[in-house]
């Protein structure tokens, strides 16, 4: 046997002698021997493993972050100066966030392994000339696979042999008709994936038929192991979501205000002559004071209550952060097989001899049933599918479809199938057409089904028209069969010499439908102002036609094909510009599925993504937001996709995108909450230094105010179900911030208020001779306050506190009672007066701090009503009547 070539051919491209004299292989297959020593040289048929990242590296991730940082150096500082107290919050608070923020995120990444589960542990191979089952691990270059109806493909094969061979590869191309095998054919180098009828790829599943291939590519060389590096790829360069972008560029500001403003009030606090200890102190608070700590622990509760939220709704987190991402999104990229459509061929439309058009629902709802009897009949006597025990149609996709066809009509599938036959013809790709004798009261019955240009032919009353009408539904995007028959006696002689006369029973146009509600959910996308685009591996003529049901624009102008894509270089404007003035993408293949949502990111898109198969699965990781299909998806679609849709239905992504739009802007609220006091806290300390006054605040009590009093009540605003308009509002952009100028307008006025109270208040305590400590124990009751009246002002960005609007979040006015009473307590528990430095307060206290709060609450309303009348005028151009 010859040595195998180590060149590397375009097998689709060579002739079935060529490929094997490239592998070193024949009909027979190759020796035990050689097969032996090809797996040593080669290794098994595996799909490589990618490690993962382990526990400890998960938790070591949390602190890379600039705000850990300088808690970090803070917490250090605190020992060196011997302020143990402090140093323990600070670590308690630093460990508490890490290990939350890993359990969050300890999650294996089963994208690697459910590839490995596609392919089968067996395989049925041809060596020494002797067909044997050998482990598919154990499968090489050069050994012959044979194939049936049933059976997962193994590797990728050349064909060498194909009788009536049919497979489903809409997992790996996202084709959603099985498709016809040719062995004989040779195609040219650059044809696509999707269009190589004479090669079987491992992951794809034969459903009719019988073959034999040689397998030209194992383990990590096949087209399944492509898109498996390709998803390893992507899982390196992860995009992060919205939110995560969001989060960190605001820690970034942050971290560069809060070192900015430490040097500044160290300096300042020296040129006054402060010593090294005191200046050490101010910047450990001023770290404290200006660092959100709760911020991780309260986005996350927001986060899975929102992933809560959705669950009911039948969105399933598989990322929490995708929660919001998904609010943000300004574009949707949908696959077509079975996330638009069902996957499930059926017959949607019935064209009669005569001309008269039958669409599904009419005979769905008895409407000219009768007359489409005839026609259903044939469906189930010219069909090679079978019932099992339970009543369920096994076969051929068609013939499945044909089955539904006849019991829609009101006939019984099982009895028609039950008929004897007398002679049949199956259907062979070539020939194009089936033939089927059945044994009938009164004579027989001959019908035939096949190809418009195979059957007309043999129709004696086929009017010339009859051809043009077939063209017109496969325009539309049908597949069409015609169906035609003939009486005659069982002595007639062989069918193959009574293929014509036949009489014309009508065409039947089969498609993939689409999902119930699917056409409601685009158009509620485009009301949300987001862009949907889809891409499939279909031919156009049957992606435009689905393009036409779901209301995209389906001009040719729009429609941009793989090899036209294929044409252009990646990273070039032109690639960019051809996917951004596209909406239907045909033909695709999975790299360039890939290359298509990069494309649509740089052009400044929040994109997310959805799909259901393994060719869906690097887009989904490359996306912004990855969402698969529970039911009908893949494992690796949905190991690699950020949100789950439980019931396959794209309808519910609208669900999620009201979900993610209420889960920003609760996210939002909950910056702004914890930021105001955090810039009111800095303001005052800055006040007091500029006033040579002490630390309004220790360490300690900022940490307590920032964790417990504020922390009982930011999480709160996490619970929020929005505002009821929601789905009104255009999408986030992708520089949109967290905090923005509308929010730094509703903050200052408190703060500032804030500021000149609580130093008015440190300032008269200290005049009135109370100690250092009793004067901070009054500060720090008044800020209590100030958190209590910001939050019932942003509760909601939109309406006056004092407006009841449901749904109204209980839980906040839990919080922020639980606040107050645990701060109240405090006061009078010995252990945290200690820690704390705090003691119960007088009435004038607490009159002082009620005043103080209540005009924070009154310029935080007055601040909201002047934003909210920019934005009219803004809109409108015209002012409100007052």
């Amino acid at each position: 046997m010859p040595e195998p070539s180590r060149a590397d051919p375009v097998w689709h491209a060579l002739e079935t002698a060529e490929a094997f004299g490239h592998l070193g292989s024949a009909q027979v297959g190759i020796g035990k021997l050689e097969a032996e020593r090809r797996l040593a040289e080669n290794g098994p048929n595996r799909l490589p493993q990618p490690k993962g990242v382990g526990p400890f590296g998960i938790f070591l991730r949390q602190f890379a972050s600039p705000l850990i940082y300088l808690l970090i150096v803070a917490g250090v500082l605190s020992l060196l100066i011997g302020d143990r107290w402090d140093a323990i919050f600070i670590f308690g608070v630093l460990t508490t966030n890490a290990l939350v923020g890993s359990y969050q995120e300890f999650k294996a990444d089963a994208g690697a392994r459910a590839l490995r589960d596609l392919v089968p542990q067996v395989a049925r191979v041809r060596r020494d000339g002797v067909v044997q089952e050998v482990p598919a691990a154990q499968i090489v270059t050069g050994d012959i696979v044979e194939l049936e109806s049933g059976m997962k493909v193994t590797a990728d094969l050349r064909l060498v042999d194909a009788n009536g061979l049919q497979i489903d590869e809409s997992s790996l191309t996202g084709e959603s008709m099985p498709v016809a095998k040719d062995a004989d054919l040779v195609l040219d180098a650059a044809t696509v994936a999707g269009d190589r009828r004479n090669m079987a790829h491992a992951g794809t599943v034969v459903v009719e038929g019988r073959g034999a291939g040689v397998v030209t590519a194992t383990a990590g060389s096949t087209l399944l192991a492509g898109i498996g590096s390709m998803l390893s790829d992507v899982a390196r360069s992860a995009v992060e979501t919205p939110l995560v972008r969001r989060m960190a560029r605001l820690a970034r500001r942050i971290a560069i205000a809060t070192v900015a403003l430490i040097l500044l009030l160290a300096l300042l606090l020296a040129l006054q002559g402060g010593g090294w200890r005191e200046i050490v102190l101010l910047a450990i608070a001023l770290a404290v004071a200006a660092i959100p700590e709760g911020l991780p622990i309260a986005v996350t509760v927001a986060l899975s209550a929102a992933g809560s939220r959705m669950a009911d709704r039948n969105v399933i987190v598989r990322a929490l952060p995708a929660v919001e991402g998904l609010g943000s999104c300004t574009l949707i990229a949908t696959d077509k097989t079975g996330t638009l459509t069902l996957n499930r061929l059926t017959v949607n439309r019935v064209v009669l001899a005569d001309g008269t058009h039958f669409d599904r629902a009419q005979w769905l709802d008895g409407e000219k049933r009768d007359r489409l009897a005839e026609i259903g009949s044939a469906a189930a006597i010219c069909n090679e599918a079978h019932l099992t025990d339970t009543g369920s149609p096994v076969g051929d996709a068609v013939d499945i479809a044909l089955l539904d066809l006849a019991h829609e009509t009101g006939n019984a599938p099982e009895e028609l199938l039950g008929i004897e036959r007398l002679a049949i013809v199956p259907y062979e790709p070539a020939a194009r057409f089936a033939a089927v004798e059945a044994n009938l009261p009164g004579g027989s019955r001959l019908v035939v089904k096949g190809a418009p240009e195979t059957v007309l032919p043999m129709c004696a009353d086929a009017s010339e028209d009859a051809l043009e009408l077939a063209e017109g539904l496969a325009s539309e995007g049908y597949r069409v069969l015609v169906l035609a028959d003939a009486r005659s006696t069982p002595s007639a002689g062989p069918i193959s010499n009574r293929l014509h006369g036949l009489r014309l029973l009508g065409f039947v146009g089969l498609s993939d439908p689409l999902r119930l509600g699917v056409v409601e959910a685009v158009a509620h996308c485009r009301e949300a102002g987001i862009s949907v685009r889809m891409i499939t591996g279909d031919h156009p003529v049957t992606a435009m036609a689905i393009a036409r049901q779901l209301g995209l624009d389906e001009g040719e102008e729009r429609v941009v094909t793989g090899s036209q894509l294929a044409r252009l270089q990646e990273d070039s404007p032109e690639f960019v510009d051809a996917v951004g003035n596209a909406e239907i993408f045909a033909r695709i293949e999975p790299a360039q599925k890939l290359a298509i949502v990069k494309a649509l990111q740089r052009s400044g898109h929040i994109v997310a993504v959805t799909g259901d198969g393994v060719n869906d699965g690097p887009a989904l990781h490359a996306a912004d937001i990855g969402v698969a299909m529970g039911r009908g998806g893949t494992d690796v679609a949905r190991a690699a996709s950020d949100l789950v849709i439980a019931d396959d239905n794209f309808a519910t992504i609208v669900a999620g995108v009201e979900e993610g739009r209420v889960t920003f802007l609760n996210v939002r609220k909950i910056v702004i909450f914890m930021l105001a006091t955090g810039v009111a806290e800095i303001m005052m300390f800055i006040a007091a230094v500029a006033a040579g006054l002490p630390m309004p605040l220790t360490p300690v009590q900022l940490l307590w105010l920032n964790l417990v009093t504020n922390g009982l009540q930011d999480v709160t605003l996490g619970f929020g179900k929005g505002e009821g308009d929601e789905l009104q509002r255009a999408p986030n952009s992708k520089l949109a911030a967290l905090v923005d100028r509308d929010a730094i307008v509703l903050m200052l006025p408190g703060t500032v208020v804030m500021t000149l109270a609580a130093v008015w208040m440190m300032g008269e305590h200290l005049a009135a001779g109370s100690s250092v400590d009793e004067a901070r124990n009054a500060v720090l009751f008044l800020v209590v306050l100030f958190q209590n009246a910001f939050l019932l002002s942003v509760r909601n960005l939109h309406l006056p506190f004092w407006r009841w609007h449901p749904p109204e979040n209980g839980w906040l006015f839990t919080g922020l009672s639980a606040a107050l009473l645990l701060h109240v307590t405090a006061q009078h528990i010995p252990f945290t007066q200690r820690l704390l430095g705090v003691s119960p307060i007088g009435l004038d206290v607490v009159m002082q701090s009620l005043v103080a709060a209540l005009v924070v609450l009154m310029v935080t309303e007055t601040a909201k009503w002047w934003i909210q009348r920019q934005r009219l005028r803004e809109v409108t151009g015209t002012l409100p009547m007052e």
